[in-house]
């Protein structure tokens, strides 16, 4: 009788676990297809780059079926300048609509963007808003070689995949003060951090941002504007007024503090001519005053072509021995800019540049970078970024509208360009993934 009353109780048992279980998957399944339409959508934190904590990041990856970076790699992108001239503005402007759309600009490379743990630019324009003397896409432009933006590109920018931007550059002030705290704000509400400008004298000179653990200190300097500024509202950009003694100083010390409470510092800079293939020796001296100062990576921007990538041996505080990476120039990641035969240089090309960051028992250092050229490219409806790797790879998918000549130029970036930037480290690169991969 023991034993009847035993096994009844055992089934009893067996059907409420079952039925538990049954009930607990049906909900899980509701909650999962919600939460994917929340990212889809949008509405998740990752998408709204907020401070997410490596497990949010991990749960949303696993919900979209995708494979969490190592935590022990971290990859930073750099991209070169950013803008939205008038050849772009006309192809993206909807008339109907009265509204601006850039996301197809990003098509071709967005895959790129979207696995680093965090994406910089630099943005060479600002969003002042719209002129309402006009109409249609003539609200915003680069009239008498001021560049205003769209506000909206802030967002597509954040969707293509772009974190974080440089706002210290020629163009900072060409819309002056009023300019300058609406571009803060534009990105600040698209989830964009940036540094180099400022809204109050008080603000801390320098951005100090978390990935993967590792606090990350960036410093951002223009050499030069091409708008202006009172003097009461000087502080608002970081310059360095053509290579002056005194505001070198500054930017080093700045430098000196953010190292104090990073793990990495990071300094942006524009200096140099423009469509140089070199750079020059206040470009160097520059930049070595920087990683004296403490910086581990130095990306400049300004020249409009790809400049060389240099390797250091620094020291840390404790005599230890790291890596130091710079690249001169990044070029124009987006943009207007046209090849010209008779200028020589590759204006049109630029360059991701991933930083490769390891953080583990030896501390957070440096331990390789990848290249992957990309071109801008010109249709009577489109200006979008080519993965120059990728057209190479799989030319039949663009010939319907990459032209042989176009061709041509595409294969001669893929064939010499990185070879060119690597010329004075003595390092080569593999390639994988339509990418150029160098490990220390």
């Amino acid at each position: 009788m023991k034993d009847i009353k035993r096994l009844i109780l055992v089934g009893i048992c067996a059907v409420f676990f079952i039925g538990l279980y049954i009930l607990s998957d049906h909900y899980a399944e509701e909650a999962v297809g919600k939460y994917s339409y929340e990212i889809s959508d949008g509405g998740s934190r990752l998408t709204s780059r907020d401070n997410v904590t490596l497990d949010d990041l991990n749960t949303e990856a696993m919900i979209m079926g995708q494979t969490p970076a190592s935590s022990g790699e971290t990859i930073l992108t750099f991209t070169g300048g950013v803008t939205f001239e008038e050849p772009q503005l006309s192809r993206y402007y909807d008339e109907a609509s009265d509204s601006f759309d850039f996301s197809d600009s990003f098509r071709y490379i967005r895959s790129y963007l979207q696995d680093p743990a965090l994406v910089v630019g630099d943005l060479e324009c600002v969003f002042a808003g719209p002129d309402e003397n006009y109409e249609g896409y003539d609200r915003y432009g680069v009239a008498g070689g001021l560049y205003n933006a769209p506000e909206t590109a802030a967002k597509d920018l954040r969707d293509a995949g772009f974190s974080f931007f440089q706002t210290a550059n020629s163009h900072s002030a060409d819309f002056g003060k009023e300019g300058i705290d609406s571009t803060i704000d534009y990105l600040d509400a698209a989830g964009l951090q940036s540094t180099g400008t400022f809204k109050n004298e008080t603000d801390t000179r320098y951005t100090l941002t978390a990935v993967d653990g590792i606090n990350i200190g960036f410093v951002s300097y223009t050499n030069s504007l091409t708008g202006y500024l009172d003097e009461e509202d000087a502080y608002s950009v970081n310059t360095l007024d053509g290579y002056d003694a005194d505001k070198i100083d500054q930017a080093c010390e700045d430098v000196e503090e953010a190292a104090k409470n990073a793990d990495l510092v990071v300094v942006l800079v524009q200096c140099g001519d423009a469509y140089v293939s070199q750079p020059d020796t206040y470009q160097t001296e520059l930049f070595d005053r920087f990683f004296d100062a403490g910086a581990d990576i130095v990306v400049g921007n300004g020249p409009y072509s790809l400049l060389p990538v240099t390797v250091k041996d620094l020291q840390d505080e404790n005599g230890i021995t790291k890596k130091g990476l710079a690249i001169y120039s990044l070029g124009t990641f987006l943009g207007s800019q046209v090849y010209s035969e008779g200028l020589g240089i590759d204006n049109d090309v630029s360059a991701l540049f991933d930083v490769i960051v390891s953080n583990d028992d030896g501390g957070v250092k440096i331990t390789g970078f990848r290249l992957t050229p990309t071109y801008l490219y010109y249709t009577s409806e489109d200006l979008f970024v080519l993965p120059v790797g990728e057209v190479h790879d799989n030319w039949e998918e663009y010939s319907e509208f990459v032209d042989e000549a176009e061709k041509t130029r595409i294969d001669d970036v893929f064939e010499n360009k990185v070879d060119s930037l690597l010329e004075d480290t003595g390092l080569t690169a593999r390639y994988e993934d339509h990418r150029f991969i160098v490990e220390f």
